[in-house]
């Protein structure tokens, strides 16, 4: 049987200096609030919110800016390089990636891209398809695994500033190897889901498993050590 690793991860416990400098480059001079659980600025119009370690969502940061709609039409868009590169710039002057790994047992890949998301609009008269934000999205992996969840993001949407409208940033300080488990394989999990969804009451007999993937999920901490455990997600229909 494969065996296949557990992570555990470290949030970082930030400082409302260090906020406060994050909010400074984001558009933003408000007072720093706190408690034990979470950090927060806002000002008439945005917000930024860090949950401390320990909290449900911890090592999430996320940043919102009110004054604008991110599906409303801007006269010029900020273009997917420009979008790319503040990010880059961002992540790395305010060290919110995770520490270099040296455990060669680690694999961690955060590969940042840009698109240009569309939205309809109607005038009345006709409707056309107009490009509304400049989205920067992450593709993480680990050891070739895709890792997914609210504890595990990178998404910044850009309008006609080169300073998002939005952040939700979901990452760690460190990662190291928690313990290796057997893996239960994908046939398997075909035959549980299968045999659940046959014995139902309800009408599911004739569904089926049409997609299954396999993640390490970053889900909502809630005590104990702070693990990436491998599921398997299954698309039923």
């Amino acid at each position: 049987m494969k065996s296949i690793p557990l992570f555990r991860i470290k949030t970082a416990r930030m400082k409302a200096e260090r906020l406060a400098k994050i909010a400074r480059a984001l558009g933003m001079e408000g007072k720093t609030h706190s408690n034990e659980e979470a950090l927060v600025v806002h000002d008439d119009t945005k917000a930024l919110a860090y949950a401390q370690p320990c909290g449900k969502f911890a090592g999430v940061l996320f940043f919102t800016d009110q004054s604008q709609s991110l599906g409303a039409e801007v006269k010029k868009l900020v273009d997917e390089k420009t979008a790319l590169r503040w990010t880059r710039e961002f992540l790395k002057k305010h060290a919110l990636l995770p520490e270099p790994v040296k455990d060669d047992r680690i694999r961690l890949e955060i590969e940042p891209a840009c698109h240009q998301a569309e939205a309809v609009t109607f005038d009345g008269k006709e409707r056309k398809a107009v490009k509304v934000k400049s989205d920067v999205t992450a593709r993480i992996t680990l050891n070739d695994i895709p890792v997914e969840g609210p504890r595990a993001k990178l998404r910044m949407s850009f309008k006609d500033k080169a300073q998002p409208a939005m952040v939700h940033l979901g990452m760690w300080e460190s990662i190291e190897v928690y313990e290796e488990r057997e893996l239960i394989g994908e046939n398997e999990v075909y035959i549980a889901v299968k045999e659940k969804l046959d014995s139902r009451e309800c009408g599911t007999s004739g569904y089926d498993v049409v997609d299954m993937r396999l993640v390490y999920y970053a889900d909502e901490f809630s005590g104990g050590p702070d693990l990436l455990v491998p599921y398997y997600l299954v698309e039923i229909a």
